[in-house]
């Protein structure tokens, strides 16, 4: 662990910003369940405890790559100002989730789905997910050419993320499968790829995509009061800065995160 101060925590904070919520964009879906629950918790607590990651976008509005529940959560408190932390492509890798999830009903009505095929054989193309069972064997599913992928990936996890307690896998780690649940194996989306779709009003799926982020910045407490007041914000912020500069800590060891 390292100490408080110095210029390596003032670079930190130079990427942390106040934005305007309709100057914002998300990549993914919500779950309604969880946004209720985080917002819940933002407005019972009066603070954000870490503030949403993202990109600029090419037209100058800001992508969220971490923090949609947050994010939408902070936008149905009303309020009008986001804090973001910005990095940059080199801040961060994207890969995708993989979902370990209860087999159930879901599964025959997706292969009964005839806008999805199923098969054994690894088509020529880019799966839309590799579906692994306890057995080890596989299936790919994919869509036909007129299908737009971004929909069949929502028909696909809505299949059962609603009704099924569903744990995400990093890609690279590894899993013991019973005879009651599968594994979809999801592919990595380019970061030009999520910006396109965004322009096209297209969003992935909640919790598919994963962009792993070097130097996030976490337990600000940033008082949720501020950022419905756009004088008291402006006011309000450099305080902040300078209060953060002499708190933070750096962690350079590795550390295990409870997320409740």
């Amino acid at each position: 662990m390292q100490g408080r101060g110095g210029d390596r925590m003032i670079g930190v904070l130079s990427n942390l910003h106040l934005v305007k919520a309709d100057d914002i964009c998300l990549h993914e879906a919500h779950e309604s369940k969880r946004l209720h629950l985080t917002s819940e918790a933002i407005r019972e607590e009066g603070v954000l405890r870490h503030p949403p990651l993202a990109v600029r976008m090419r037209d100058g509005r800001c992508l969220i790559i971490d923090g949609a529940h947050r994010t939408c959560a902070l936008q149905q408190l009303g309020c009008r100002y986001i804090p973001l932390q910005l990095v940059e492509a080199h801040d961060f890798t994207l890969e995708a989730w993989h979902h370990l999830v209860p087999v159930g009903p879901w599964l025959d009505d997706l292969q009964l789905d005839p806008t999805l095929q199923f098969t054994t054989e690894r088509p020529d193309g880019q799966p839309l997910a590799e579906l692994v069972k306890s057995d080890g064997s596989v299936l790919y599913l994919s869509c036909g050419a007129e299908e737009n992928r971004f929909q069949a990936w929502h028909r696909i996890v809505g299949a059962y993320s609603e009704e099924y307690r569903v744990n995400r896998l990093a890609p690279h780690a590894s899993y013991q499968l019973d005879a009651h649940h599968v594994v979809l194996r999801y592919p990595a989306v380019r970061l030009d790829e999520l910006e396109t779709a965004v322009f096209a009003g297209q969003l992935m799926p909640a919790g598919v995509t994963r962009f792993s982020v070097r130097g996030r910045l976490l337990n600000l407490r940033i008082p949720l009061s501020l950022l419905f007041d756009e004088e008291r914000a402006h006011e309000e912020w450099a305080k902040l800065c300078m209060y953060w500069s002499n708190t933070l800590r750096l962690y350079s060891e590795a550390v295990y995160l409870c997320e409740v």
